[in-house]
Parts: structure tokens; C-alpha cells; sequence
């Protein structure tokens, strides 16, 4: 029985241990919040690509009612003179952009056409309401100079087709601030995101969209923390 070990009493903990434990229990959430509060000052944001494009003060809806692109976001498509062409790309943004963000408030999809292309669009809508709430989708009627006005008014390195259809589509902000990149790994600039497949809308515009929508969100709740701290 000698050759037993003796029993150990309890070993106390130290003070420096125990200091070690609080400082991990409360001290590290508090530099987590730091961190993620600091990062809010280097929000990510998307890029302007041109300022101060156009107004649609030269357009009307198919009803015969103004629209505008001040304090809302919009994203413009042009349709041309024949839209019924141009189904595919109508479907791929709606499936991928419009339904995914319609939700958001202040948001607004803008298609434009010529006068010729009414006909086909009141079909499409008429296939379209099957499926989606058209509410925040406005197809907007102008002459041929007034779309090209718009169009040219973005000032990118992108062309109207010569039925003033375009493959692109275009994100302006509520300032009127065209937006987009500057420095994007295969394009370099873009100025519109191409809507001829979906894995296009993917790669780029998904993720902007959400990006762009993200930085009013958080600008809206600063401006209302603001607003309750200078009311306490």
C-alpha cells in the first residue's frame, strides 16, 4: 500500500487564469463588434460609372402616365421595335432581377420602346401577369430620338441596335447616377450587364443588385439611428 501515490488536494486556480477566462468572456465580443462596426465606415458601394443621365420627362407609359428615375432605383432595359424578339432576355431578367428584387422598396423596372413596338408589348404583359406582379415593372413609350437621348446619356462604350434594342441592361440610382464597375477582372468597365443568358446575370448583376440595395439599407438605418439619437 506505500507504493500508492499520495492523493492531491483540489489545485486552486490562479488569479491570472481566471482573469485570462473574463477577459475572453466579455472582452471578445466587444472587439468582435468593433471590428464588424468599423467595417461599416468602409462599406462596400457600388461604383458610379457616369453621373447625371437623362430623365424620362420625353417618355409615357403605355397608359399615358409619367415616370421618373429620381429617388427611385431603376433598372432600364430597351425593348426596340419589336420586344417579341427580345422575349428571351425579357424572361431572363425577369426570372434572375425583377422577381428576386421587386420587393425592395423604391425599386422600378424600366423598359423602353418606340411606338411600334406597343403591339407586341400588351401580349407579353399579358403572358407575363400569368406569373408576375407587374406593379414595379413600367414599359415606357418614346420617340426614336428620345430613346436615343436616354441611351447616349449613359455615356458607355455600349451601342443601340438599329431597332433601338439593346442586349444590356442599366442600373441607375435614385441620384441618376448610372451604376456599375470600373475594374471588373474580364470587362474592365461595365456600364450594363448582359441579359442574353442568365449565367451572365449571375456573374454580375445578381451580386450588384444586392450590393447596391444593401448600401441604402444601411444608409436608411444610419440616417435613423441618427435621427433618434439627436431626438433623445
Amino acid at each position: 500500500m506505500s507504493d500508492l501515490p499520495k492523493a492531491e488536494g483540489i489545485k486552486k486556480t490562479s488569479r491570472a487564469a481566471i482573469v485570462s477566462v473574463l477577459l475572453i468572456l466579455f472582452a471578445l465580443p466587444l472587439l468582435t463588434y468593433l471590428f464588424f462596426l468599423n467595417g461599416e465606415h468602409h462599406f462596400k458601394t457600388l461604383p458610379i460609372v457616369t453621373e447625371n443621365v437623362s430623365e424620362l420627362s420625353a417618355f409615357k407609359n403605355i397608359e399615358g402616365n409619367s415616370i421618373r428615375l429620381k429617388d427611385s432605383v431603376s433598372i432600364i432595359t430597351f425593348l426596340g421595335s419589336h420586344p417579341y424578339d427580345r422575349i428571351g432576355y425579357v424572361s431572363n431578367i425577369n426570372e434572375k432581377i425583377y422577381k428576386d428584387f421587386h420587393q425592395f422598396d423604391g425599386y422600378q423596372m424600366i423598359s423602353i420602346l418606340p411606338e411600334e413596338g406597343v403591339k407586341d408589348i400588351e401580349e407579353i404583359k399579358a403572358q407575363m401577369a400569368e406569373t408576375t406582379d407587374l406593379a414595379d415593372w413600367h414599359f415606357l413609350v418614346g420617340s426614336d430620338e428620345a430613346i436615343k437621348n436616354l441611351f447616349y446619356s449613359f455615356k458607355s462604350n455600349l451601342t443601340l441596335n438599329n431597332d433601338l434594342s439593346s442586349e444590356h441592361a442599366f442600373v441607375v440610382d435614385k441620384k441618376l447616377n448610372l451604376r456599375g464597375r470600373t475594374d471588373d477582372e474580364e470587362l474592365g468597365m461595365v456600364y450594363g450587364y448582359d441579359t442574353y443568358l442568365i449565367a451572365n446575370l449571375n456573374k454580375r448583376m445578381m451580386d450588384d443588385m444586392r450590393v447596391l440595395l444593401a448600401e441604402y439599407r444601411f444608409a436608411f438605418k444610419k440616417n435613423r439611428d441618427e435621427k433618434i439619437q439627436k431626438d433623445e
